[in-house]
């Protein structure tokens, strides 16, 4: 288990505080507060226990190590404790499988106690977590900076950078809803001298002579265009020039945010000491274990372990595979279904007599069909979530890090597609499929029963999908929002009925005055313990932290995929990030038992999801401007025409009334109507009516040629704006480093203490009897000048190698001392560096002897006695662990690969 403990505080000088963060004061907590939250920065190595005294406040046996790191300690000490002395059964270890064969219920840390606020005065009588209580999960905080230090201290690394990544989230979305609303303010205020909108709606427009095809075959009637006019307004409102600015705009800051979340990352993880975490020697799964009895001899620690073979691993992913493809299919399907009720709602509102339900067919459709895919996505959310954990757990991966990265493709997958399939749907497939009106099938489109798909409304399909879209989106987070506060207060509610906890406030304060009364006071009869109150809480499941990130990730899709649809979506995230905060921190410190302490260096695979969405999303916008709003046919016409006037009537295409069969209408006289599409006139009307732009007329309604202009020019929009995008992204996020310079410095300083500290103690373990030949001058002491190349190259002039001891060179080691050094755990002992090989150190503590330092030749020697295999090509009588330059005069390493070195 791997654990950094400062070994001495940061000594480099803090830059002072700008103008800017002057002004951002106010989101800050006191000094003092902050002095209780913040954490002096140390720099910090590996934990080892014979170098204790080495190591900040060590003296201190009772807080020398945090609460979160104690937690791991002991939880890991139970995952890996035999809890059977019988030899035969060689896996009855854990606490986990105690839990899952009913021996224990539950196994967690213990909260600290929660102090009544009136009990104290000050901030410094209160624990850690009354201190996240009161400064950070409290509604009236809201505003206030995260006390991250505290997080991180009292939960753990994990927790702490999960909620280190949603503040700074949510603070980046505060100029994205600024921008957002900019661009509807500008929609609103400029709605009035839109001409197209002013053209359906107003009295003399074309709005009032124009009527529109039945929107079904048999029992819809006409609709005046004017029908329309509220739709029109409501489109231009999102849908307005700015819109082009704005899908821009989050494109690139979407770059911005992950490349500024890379910069603040590093220097999170440096101050907690986990930049450079790895796990150097990953273990296998119990469930692995458990589950797996052929064994086989693993050829690197030379046991037997568990093997899974190929062909049953390559049966179990197809059968995960094809499962996976069948559900994915599944939610397809519901979107179908969705598709069929919109198709059957239409209908029966247009056969009804009330003109109400007539003329708001399309928003009321719009709405109850939304609404009832929310429904339907939410069950499936909890369905879904479950299948994965099934099926991953059936694959059986070998190792933690395998399972979470499959259990998370699988629910990614299963969330995206049932989130956002409707609303693709509504922006790139309704109304292109639904051909010309009538029953005559004269060209190839899709029906269902003989009635074909519904249309957009003749203002577009933007009204929809922002319908569509802000549904789904807000009706998720209120949810949301719900269960994670309202859920765990109700079932903490009730399982505190079922224990019957007898200690009430009035009892709890008559424990602590009698408490009080007494130096260690006996626990009176009828005390609550810790662990049963914690018992009381809701239990924290395994992936607890992975739905916290599905929620953002799916939400941080909304922001970013159909923005450009939307715009008031920042905002809408904004607000909720700013309740899920401090939601999020009541559920762990309130009503939830204290998770299990974590470290991880970064967020995993959520940074490679996040970058791809990033990246699909500059397309989703490009293809919602260009082919579901109606900026580039608008850019085109007004390119061509210096004006919208007369645009409305171009992009609507005529209709004989003749080949419609309307059962019912209102509208007798009509014997031509309308419909959105670019369409050649048809030829019993080509003598009445303007010609198209090229003249000709076709009674099977072929497309115009206007059609294809408008194509070539969408596909145009789309391929400049995509690529002028990509390359500002790309740009950006080649002159934006991933480590700010100051961490840099710090690593440099931190590695540089470090490799003085081990020279230092080298030094100090050489007998004085012992002579360095090279390094010592002719009265036996050591030459200043070579004290003074290795422990003074830090100025301000020169940037040393953080791994080199600087002399004037940067020597690089050959191919096989670099095998070797790879091979080697812990090098086994330090040299001062000679003339010929300047640069090189070894960093451990091993002592040679007198009878060695006397040898003609180098020393080889090894950690453990006999330990000199063979590894990768390196024969034993060529292998060379550490070696003294001793006793030849000028320090020459020609014998370095003598066979007996």
């Amino acid at each position: 288990m791997r654990v950094k403990m400062p070994v001495r505080q940061n000594d480099i000088q803090v830059r002072e505080i700008s103008t800017l963060e002057l002004l951002y004061r106010f989101l800050d907590f006191d000094d003092k507060t902050k002095k209780r939250f913040n954490e002096p920065e140390y720099f910090t190595t590996p934990f080892i226990g014979q170098h204790l005294t080495s190591y900040v406040n060590y003296e201190d046996k009772e807080n020398f190590f945090p609460p979160a790191e104690r937690s791991r300690m002991v939880f890991d000490f139970l995952i890996r404790s035999r809890y059977d002395a019988v030899a035969t059964e060689k896996y009855r270890i854990g606490i986990d499988r105690l839990i899952s064969n009913g021996t224990y219920t539950a196994a967690y840390p213990l909260h600290e106690e929660m102090i009544c606020r009136r009990d104290v005065r000050d901030d410094e009588e209160l624990n850690d977590r009354q201190l996240l209580f009161h400064h950070w999960a409290t509604p009236r905080n809201f505003y206030k900076y995260q006390p991250l230090d505290l997080i991180k201290r009292y939960f753990g690394t994990k927790i702490g950078l999960y909620f280190a990544w949603l503040g700074y989230y949510t603070k980046v979305l505060f100029p994205a809803a600024v921008t957002g609303l900019a661009c509807v303010i500008f929609g609103v205020s400029t709605l009035s001298s839109d001409i197209p909108s002013n053209d359906i709606c107003g009295s003399d427009g074309i709005g009032s002579r124009v009527y529109m095809c039945p929107v079904c075959d048999s029992f819809c009637d006409y609709t005046p265009l004017n029908t329309s006019c509220a739709y029109a307004k409501i489109s231009y409102v999102f849908d307005n020039p700015s819109t082009v600015f704005f899908a821009t705009v989050m494109s690139i800051w979407a770059t911005l945010f992950l490349e500024g979340w890379k910069r603040y990352h590093s220097e999170i993880a440096w101050k907690w000491g986990v930049l450079d975490f790895e796990v150097e020697e990953e273990t296998i799964r119990p469930e692995f274990q458990f589950k797996i009895r052929q064994k086989r001899l693993n050829p690197v620690t030379q046991e037997f372990e568990p093997y899974l073979p190929v062909g049953q691993r390559i049966i179990r992913l197809i059968g995960s595979g094809v499962t996976v493809i069948f559900f994915l299919c599944l939610v397809i399907a519901f979107v179908i279904g969705i598709i069929i009720y919109r198709t059957i709602v239409m209908q029966v509102f247009a056969t009804m007599d009330d003109s109400y339900f007539q003329a708001n067919a399309v928003i009321i459709t719009s709405v109850t069909s939304a609404t009832i895919n929310l429904c339907f996505i939410l069950i499936l959310n909890y369905f879904y979530s479950w299948l994965a954990l099934k099926l991953t757990s059936w694959e059986c991966p070998r190792t933690q890090s395998e399972f979470d990265n499959s259990y998370t493709l699988k629910v990614f997958l299963f969330q995206f597609i049932n989130f956002y399939s409707s609303l693709f749907y509504i922006a790139f497939f309704k109304g292109k499929l639904s051909g010309v009106p009538g029953k005559h099938d004269r060209t190839h489109r899709i029906t269902i029963d003989g009635t074909r798909l519904e249309g957009c409304d003749p203002a577009g399909c933007m009204v929809e999908l922002v319908i569509q879209l802000a549904i789904i989106m807000c009706g998720k987070q209120f949810f949301n929002a719900f269960m994670e506060i309202g859920y765990p207060l109700v079932m903490n509610m009730f399982r505190r009925w079922k224990l019957r906890i007898p200690e009430t406030r009035k009892q709890k304060d008559a424990r602590r005055r009698k408490e009080k009364q007494t130096e260690m006071g006996k626990m009176p009869s009828g005390r609550v313990t810790r662990y049963e109150w914690d018992y009381a809480l809701n239990p924290i499941y395994d992936q607890f932290l992975f739905d916290e990130y599905l929620e953002m990730v799916i939400q941080f899709g909304f922001v970013t995929l159909f923005v450009s649809a939307f715009p008031l979506a920042p905002l809408f995230a904004l607000l909720n990030n700013i309740l899920e905060i401090r939601l999020d921190a009541y559920k762990f410190t309130v009503t939830t038992r204290r998770p299990l302490a974590a470290s991880a260096r970064n967020l995993g695979m959520w940074n490679t999801i996040l970058d791809g969405i990033s990246k699909v999303a500059v397309l989703t916008n490009a293809l919602v401007i260009a082919f579901t709003s109606d900026f580039v046919p608008k850019m085109l016409y007004m390119f061509t025409h210096s004006s919208l006037l007369g645009y409305v009537n171009d992009s609507l295409s005529y209709f004989d009334s003749a080949d419609l069969v309307i059962k019912h209408s209102d509208y007798k006289n009509v014997t031509v109507c309308r419909f959105k599409d670019y369409r050649k006139i048809p030829c019993s009307l080509a003598g009445r009516m303007p010609t198209s732009l090229s003249g000709e007329c076709d009674d099977d309604y072929g497309y115009s040629f206007e059609r294809w202009y408008v194509l070539v020019a969408r596909l145009a929009f789309v391929l400049i704006f995509e690529h002028f995008v990509f390359l500002i992204k790309a740009f950006v996020a080649y002159v934006i480093p991933d480590i700010p310079t100051k961490i840099v410095i710090q690593l440099q300083r931190e590695r540089h203490l470090a490799r003085q500290a081990r020279i230092t103690q080298d030094l100090a373990s050489v007998d004085s009897t012992n002579t360095f030949c090279t390094q010592m001058d002719e009265d036996g002491g050591i030459q200043p000048h070579k004290l003074e190349k290795a422990f003074s190259q830090d100025t301000d002039e020169v940037a040393q190698q953080p791994d080199a001891l600087y002399d004037g060179t940067d020597p690089i080691p050959s191919d096989e001392m670099r095998k070797i050094m790879r091979h080697q755990p812990r090098p086994s002992l330090s040299s001062v560096p000679s003339d010929e090989a300047a640069g090189f150190s070894g960093i451990g503590t091993h002592r040679i002897s007198r009878n060695d330092l006397d040898e003609e030749e180098y020393v080889t020697s090894t950690h453990v006695p006999g330990e000199a295999e063979e590894k990768e090509g390196i024969g034993r009588s060529n292998s060379v662990e550490s070696f003294y330059s001793c006793g030849n005069a000028n320090g020459s390493t020609a014998h370095l690969n003598r066979p007996n070195a």
